[in-house]
């Protein structure tokens, strides 16, 4: 009787691909006319130039629910919310984000950057608009799941510069409530990051773009893979 020969892998455990690195969730916040844009765009060109693959996204957006709640709390400005009308919609285009793009990402080893989070809320609809800061609190880490960025950035600069650097384009809802609620936006950002100041870096964005940028790179840069020689990738 002809014998069979043995399967050489007989026995052996199939080996698993090796799981993709978690992505790395960075957040850049702060008051309008900080320049927050201009610096998520700065450093998706530095994350490019690295091969380090990510995703940008803005709060709210991101997902077809998300722009719709965008439309309806930033462009209908006469659509007159309350501060606790609009915390429920921003935390409902948080939750959306969450599930649908950010949780997903991370998995696949994709960077997220997200211009503004749950800090946003807490000072706009909270410190600004009198909703109970410890009810946003809750919202936020229910509409998370308690996903928290691996490096958050408050970029800060005063109303008052933000006012003369955002001159020249149409204010959304949020930036026509007036000078006196602009001004509490600005000082619920500064104080909250000094008092965070172990889960969020304050970076004074008053100066020239390119000192912020080399601040908000000295801060992503912890997370970028070192080389065998030591240097970022």
């Amino acid at each position: 009787m002809a014998t069979r020969k043995k399967n050489a892998t007989a026995g052996k455990r199939p080996t698993r691909a090796k799981a993709a690195a978690r992505g790395k969730f960075i957040v850049l916040d702060g008051p309008d006319g900080a320049g927050k844009s201009t610096q998520v765009q700065l450093l998706s060109e530095q994350l490019e130039r690295r091969g380090i693959r990510f995703i940008v996204l803005r709060e709210p957006g991101g997902t077809t629910a998300g722009e719709v709640i965008r439309s309806l709390l930033l462009e209908r400005r006469e659509d007159r919310l309350t501060a606790v009308t609009e915390t429920f919609l921003f935390e409902a285009a948080r939750a959306q984000l969450m599930e649908e793009v950010v949780r997903p990402a991370l998995a696949r080893g994709t960077w997220v950057i997200c211009d503004r989070f749950t800090l946003s809320t807490l000072v706009y609809q909270g410190y600004a608009g009198g909703v109970p800061v410890k009810a946003i609190e809750v919202m936020s880490a229910l509409a998370t799941g308690g996903l928290k960025p691996d490096c958050h950035l408050v970029l800060w600069v005063s109303a008052e510069t933000g006012i003369r650097r955002r001159a020249s384009r149409a204010a959304d809802r949020m930036e026509s409530k007036g000078k006196a609620f602009l001004k509490a936006v600005a000082d619920a950002y500064r104080k909250l990051a000094r008092e965070k100041k172990n889960r969020v870096t304050f970076i004074d964005a008053g100066g020239l773009v390119e000192d912020v940028r080399r601040k908000v790179w000295a801060e992503v840069a912890l997370l970028v893979p070192q080389r065998q020689d030591g240097r970022r990738t």
